[in-house]
């Protein structure tokens, strides 16, 4: 049993000291550090004490049993491996652990090699859960951070609900890893290549939500202060139908252009206004995908792109044809974090464009009708915009 990254604590209880001894000697040869308890009273005590990483104790003992030591246990500390020793006629009592959230259980006469297997596979648990538990950390950090550069006219109930929101999306980044790492783990038990390889795609999945959140995180946190220079209102529009035109194409969406006919030029952030026209078109190509797969049916999926004039201002209007939405999303699609995609989605998209808009003293306007479809417009200003800051 190989153990090179730490040297895990187990804590053994059993009331049998013949059995102590030899499990004792075998896990320390196996590279643990063993702590040693002769009834579950001691062995409570010993938990409190020494904090061990991997609890193994028998099932039937005098004073407190071992389905009672791993409920204690379990109480105080939930992420603790807890592995149940057990005798043949014990079954019943082996299966009311695991529903208390034993780990595992080994059946006496203990095997050596079954006892390695349960010990490793609880030593594998807590790799996951230490590695998830870091990517949540490391999350955290950045959202911390990122809260304190918040400009200081964001309202408190809109932090809040960006909070509320974000640690939803949290929860269900949570719940995939841990969800992909069982199904790791049944791969690595049963050797069986088809559980690894879904295993690993979820993991990989999960891991690029957490990516795609912290830069999400990062536009939304950008301070205030558009980098201006002159552009042809006509360039970020056209950038982001080339670059998604392929997308567009794969899933059988007419996606077109209608650019500004005359000569014109406009001071904004290029970069910035990108980013909104992405967003806006993204979410109206998942909208049109997105009512195929609940309709069931085929249907001709278009999203239109206008550049526009409208007196002093700039228009860009997106179209489509898709999903839509309710009046209930319809209300609180700028004034809360919110997604429609369900797990595919962070909620921050919008939020950015219309931070960006904001910033650039326009207007982000939209009409949606479920099943029919919505329209997005982004009004910018023709004058140079004045940040007050230089």
């Amino acid at each position: 049993m190989e153990n090179t990254h730490r040297i895990y604590t187990i804590l053994l209880v059993d009331d049998e000291e013949g059995i102590r001894n030899v499990l004792d000697i075998t896990l320390t040869h196996a590279g643990f550090k063993v702590l040693l308890a002769a009834d579950g009273d001691t062995g409570f005590k010993t938990f409190l004490a020494q904090k061990p990483d991997i609890v193994i104790t028998d099932i039937k003992m005098p004073g407190i049993g071992g389905i009672d030591l791993l409920k204690q246990i379990k109480q105080i500390s939930p992420d603790t491996e807890v592995i149940m020793i057990t005798g043949h006629g014990d079954m019943d009592l082996a299966v009311k652990s695991l529903q208390y959230e034993a780990a595992d259980f080994i059946t006496k006469p203990i095997d050596s090699n079954e006892l390695e297997l349960s010990v490793k596979k609880a030593v594998d648990r807590m790799s996951i859960n230490q590695r998830m538990k870091s990517y949540m950390d490391d999350l955290e950090k950045v959202i911390r951070k990122k809260d304190r550069e918040i400009d200081e006219s964001q309202s408190l109930a809109t932090i809040g609900q960006t909070v509320a929101g974000m640690s939803h999306v949290i929860k269900n980044i949570a719940g995939g890893l841990k969800g992909s790492s069982f199904i790791l783990e049944q791969g690595i038990e049963n050797e069986n290549r088809e559980y690894l390889v879904k295993g690993w795609e979820m993991m990989k999945g999960n891991i690029d939500k957490i990516t795609n959140l912290s830069l999400d995180l990062l536009n939304y946190a950008k301070t205030s202060r558009p980098k201006l220079k002159q552009i042809n209102p006509n360039h970020p529009a056209r950038e982001v139908v080339e670059l998604l035109s392929s997308r567009a194409s794969e899933k059988q969406i007419n996606i077109s252009l209608y650019p500004l006919e005359k000569e014109l030029s406009i001071m904004v952030d290029c970069d910035a206004i990108y980013t909104v026209i992405f967003t806006l078109v993204t979410n109206a190509l998942d909208a049109c995908e997105e009512k195929n797969e609940v309709s069931g049916t085929r249907t001709d999926k278009k999203v239109d792109i206008f550049v526009e004039q409208q007196s002093n201002w700039i228009v860009y209007r997106v179209r489509d044809n898709g999903q839509g939405m309710d009046d209930n999303v319809s209300g609180v699609l700028f004034k809360e974090f919110i997604t429609t995609k369900g797990t595919r989605g962070t909620g921050f998209g919008l939020m950015t464009a219309k931070k960006i808009i904001d910033e650039h003293k326009g207007r982000i306007l939209f009409e949606s009708k479920k099943g029919q479809g919505s329209v997005f417009a982004i009004k910018i200003p023709l004058q140079p915009v004045q940040t007050g800051r230089q």
